[in-house]
C-alpha cells in the first residue's frame, strides 16, 4: 500500500518529467481498489466527458526499450544477453534491476509507489499461489494456463540468468536478481501494463531492432497505470505524436469525490484474476462470468475458444459475450434454451461440422426467393429458433448434445477437485478469491446444464 509521501512523489517526479494530470483529479489510496484516479472532493466542479485525465510522455514509460544501448545509462546489460533474450524476458528485468539499484534509479519515486516484492499478498497472481491456496483451482478452466506461466516464468529466468551469469554482468546486482524478484515483475507488468502499438509513439517504435515487433514485449507507464478497470468505461488512449506523449480520456462526466476509471478491454473473469488477480461481481446490470472452452483441432472458427455464459446470451448484461459474438442473429430470434448460455459461433461451427453447407438447404428450409448471405442468416436464425427439417432435428439435437458433454465434463471436473471447506474457516483474501471463482465456474455450467435439460425441443428425442 503506498503511503501518501509515495503518492507525492509520484505526482511530483512524473509531472516534473512532463506529465500532466487534470487539474480536478488526484491520485488517492483507496480501500478496495488501491491506488486509484478520484475526483478531488473539494473540487468546485468535476471532469467532462473525454477530458484529458492524464498525459504521459514517452521519456517516463519503463520497458525493453531502457535496455537498448542508447537508452540503457546505469548498469547495461550485455549485447549478448540483448541478442538472445526474448524482449518480454528483457523488460521484466528492466524492472528488477532498477528496484535492486533503489535511490540511483531514475523510475524509483515510481516503483516505490508500486506494491513491493516484500509484501507478497498485494502483487501475487494465481501462477505464483501457495500450493495450498493453487490447489483451490484445481479443475476450473485457468488451471492450464497456471501451470503453463509458471513453467514458462522459471525457465525464461533460469535462461536469463545463467546468461547474466556467463557474461559476468554486476554481480552486486546479479547476486540479488532471484526468481521470486522475476515472478514480481512478471506480476507487475502482467497487472499493469500496455500493448506499444496502443500507447508508443511512431518515434519509439522506429528504436526497435528490425528482428523485434512492436508487440513483443509490454511497457508500464507510470502514473497512467493508476486508472483501475471498468468495462463499461469508453476510453481513448490517444497518441500525441507532436510531444511524444499518451493521454487518458474518458468518456464519463465524474463529480468531485468519484473514482475515475481506465478501462482495460473485454476480458473475463478467468483472464482478470489469471492476469490482474481480481474480478468483478455481478449486478443487475453487467455480469463477467464465462467458462472458455477451447475450439476443436481443425475447426474452422473465427475465434479459438468460445464462451459459456452465466446469463443467456441475449441478456443485456452478458457485455463481453454478446461484444464478441462474430454470428450474428436477428433480434427477433427466438433463441431455444438448449443455446441461450452458448455462443452463437461455437453452436454454429459444431453444426457445420456435422452438416456441410450444401446440406444446409435441405436440412433448414427458408423462404426460396432469398439468396446468398440473406439466406444464410435466415437459415440461422431458424436453426437457433428450432425450425428445421426432421432431418435437421435430428442435428440439432446432435449439436446440442455435444455442448451438453462438454458441460458435463467441465462439471465433473470441477466435482471431482472439490475441496472441504469448514464451516466459520478464517480464510485469506486469497482463499476467498480463489473459492468465489471456483462457485462461479460451477454456477455458470449448472445454470447451462440446467437450460438444456429443460429444453422441450431435446426432450422430445428422449420420448
Amino acid at each position: 500500500m503506498a503511503s501518501d509521501d509515495q503518492i507525492s512523489n509520484l505526482v511530483a517526479w512524473a509531472t516534473s518529467h512532463g506529465a500532466r494530470i487534470h487539474p480536478f483529479v488526484q491520485v488517492y489510496q483507496d480501500s478496495q481498489t488501491g491506488l486509484s484516479f478520484r475526483v478531488n472532493p473539494s473540487a468546485a466542479e468535476g471532469t467532462q466527458p473525454f477530458d484529458t485525465i492524464v498525459s504521459l510522455p514517452a521519456s517516463l514509460t519503463l520497458s525493453y526499450l531502457n535496455a537498448l544501448p542508447d537508452k540503457d545509462n546505469c548498469s547495461p546489460f550485455p549485447a549478448r544477453f540483448l541478442e538472445q533474450t526474448p524482449p518480454h524476458v528483457i523488460g521484466r528485468l528492466v524492472l528488477a534491476k532498477n528496484y535492486l539499484l533503489g535511490e540511483e534509479s531514475f523510475w524509483a519515486p515510481y516503483i516505490h509507489a508500486l506494491p513491493q516484492p516484500g509484501n507478497l499478498d498485494s502483487w501475487v497472481l494465481p501462477p505464483f499461489w501457495a500450493s495450498d491456496d493453487a490447489e483451490l483451482l484445481e479443475g476450473t478452466n485457468i488451471e492450464v494456463g497456471i501451470q503453463q506461466t509458471r513453467a514458462n516464468v522459471k525457465q525464461e529466468f533460469k535462461q536469463a540468468s545463467q546468461l547474466l551469469r556467463e557474461e559476468q554482468w554486476e554481480p552486486s546486482l546479479a547476486s540479488r536478481l532471484t526468481l521470486a524478484l522475476y515472478q514480481w515483475a512478471y506480476c507487475i507488468f502482467s497487472s499493469r501494463s500496455f500493448r506499444p502499438s496502443l500507447v508508443l509513439s511512431a518515434r519509439d517504435r522506429e528504436l526497435l531492432p528490425s528482428h523485434v515487433k512492436v508487440d513483443d514485449f509490454s511497457v508500464l507507464l507510470p502514473l497512467y497505470d493508476v486508472g483501475n478497470h471498468d468495462m463499461t468505461e469508453e476510453v481513448r488512449w490517444e497518441l500525441d505524436e507532436g510531444t511524444a506523449s499518451c493521454q487518458l480520456k474518458v468518456a464519463r462526466a465524474y463529480k468531485p469525490g468519484e473514482q475515475v476509471f481506465n478501462n482495460y478491454s473485454l476480458k473475463t473473469n478467468a483472464e482478470l484474476l489469471l492476469g490482474y488477480g481480481f474480478m468483478i461481481p455481478p449486478t443487475e446490470a453487467l455480469h463477467n462470468d464465462y467458462v472458455h472452452v477451447r475450439k476443436r483441432a481443425g475447426a474452422e472458427a473465427s475465434n479459438e475458444e468460445y464462451y459459456i455464459s452465466l446469463r443467456p446470451i441475449h441478456n443485456p448484461s452478458s457485455v463481453l459475450a454478446r461484444s464478441k459474438q462474430t454470428l450474428q442473429l436477428s433480434e427477433s430470434t427466438k433463441v431455444i434454451a438448449a443455446f441461450q448460455h452458448v455462443q452463437t459461433n461455437m453452436v454454429w461451427d459444431l453444426f457445420c461440422m456435422l452438416a456441410p453447407p450444401d446440406q444446409h438447404a435441405q436440412l433448414i428450409p427458408v423462404d426460396g426467393s432469398l439468396q446468398g448471405d440473406a439466406a444464410e442468416s435466415a437459415r440461422q436464425d431458424a436453426f437457433f429458433s428450432g425450425r428445421v427439417s426432421d432431418e435437421g432435428k435430428q442435428l440439432l439435437q446432435h449439436t446440442a448434445a455435444i455442448i451438453q458433454h462438454k458441460v458435463m465434463q467441465e462439471l465433473e471436473r470441477l466435482y471431482e477437485t472439490e475441496i472441504e471447506v469448514p464451516e466459520g474457516a478464517d480464510l485469506t483474501h486469497i482463499q476467498q478469491l480463489a473459492l468465489t471463482y471456483r462457485a462461479q465456474c460451477k454456477q455458470v455450467l449448472e445454470t447451462t446444464l440446467e437450460a438444456m435439460q429443460g429444453d422441450e425441443l431435446l426432450a422430445e428425442d428422449d420420448e
